[in-house]
């Protein structure tokens, strides 16, 4: 039986009330919630948060401490592909990425039928500042909200409309092997952007890659956070 371990990635920015902590207390009992419903439905797979944060602020996280403002996103992201390399697959989320519960099937049927060798990619229905309050209302239809895509743009083009085949990016599903045998993540770039479209690259590439499927028919959608363009690192 194929194993998947469902990952997601954090780090405090260290800002007096934090988005990234808020979007996190918001994700990770949804990764939760769908991991508990993979199981429900027969798929063997874990889930893990991993807290690079200077000091510990998930109580039920794997702790990883970086300082404060150091991004090195190419090297967390190996070092979380090391510690899971008795998978098969890897899941993994950006920390501010979440899939509605009516898409659960949908996210399915993807586990139930993939292949060795296949990579699974998605667009990001992009959020603008929201009310958590909304967020936690199961009854509330996110639909409705005005957002775009970050790949195709605006909602009326639908998610990766333009053809493009998404990427490493957000969420993404992937046997583990495609990602160590072209040499993990470039850890060259100690920022984040720029190693996911390298390796999405390698893969493509890849002697070893069978297809990659890019999902136009439902989408994870991305919570908004601070964004620090000024910090030199």
């Amino acid at each position: 039986m194929k194993k998947f371990i469902l990952t997601m990635i954090f780090w405090d920015d260290g800002h007096k009330d934090s988005t990234r902590v808020k979007n996190v207390e918001f994700t990770w009992p949804k990764m939760k919630e769908i991991t508990q419903y993979l199981k429900d439905n027969d798929i063997n797979c874990d889930c893990e948060l991993y807290d690079f944060s200077s000091e510990k602020v998930i109580t039920d996280s794997v702790h990883i401490p970086y300082p404060v403002g150091e991004f090195k996103k190419s090297e967390k992201l190996n070092k979380i592909i090391n510690k899971n390399l008795d998978y098969d697959f890897i899941m993994m989320y950006d920390c501010d990425m979440f899939f509605l519960k009516e898409d659960y099937p949908k996210v399915l049927e993807i586990l139930q039928t993939i292949e060795y060798g296949y990579l699974h990619t998605f667009d990001a229905a992009k959020l603008g500042d929201v009310d958590y309050n909304i967020l936690k209302d199961e009854n509330f239809n996110l639909h409705t909200l005005d957002y775009s895509f970050a790949y195709s743009g605006s909602k009326s083009k639908g998610p990766l409309s333009d053809g493009t085949k998404g990427g490493l990016g957000g969420i993404y599903i992937c046997d583990i092997k495609l990602i160590t045998e072209n040499g993990g993540f470039n850890e060259d770039y100690t920022g984040w952007g720029g190693e996911d479209g390298e390796m999405m690259d390698k893969i493509y590439y890849s002697k070893n890659k069978k297809e990659i499927i890019s999902h136009r028919d439902f989408v994870p959608f991305h919570l908004s956070h601070h964004q620090s363009w000024n910090n030199v690192n």
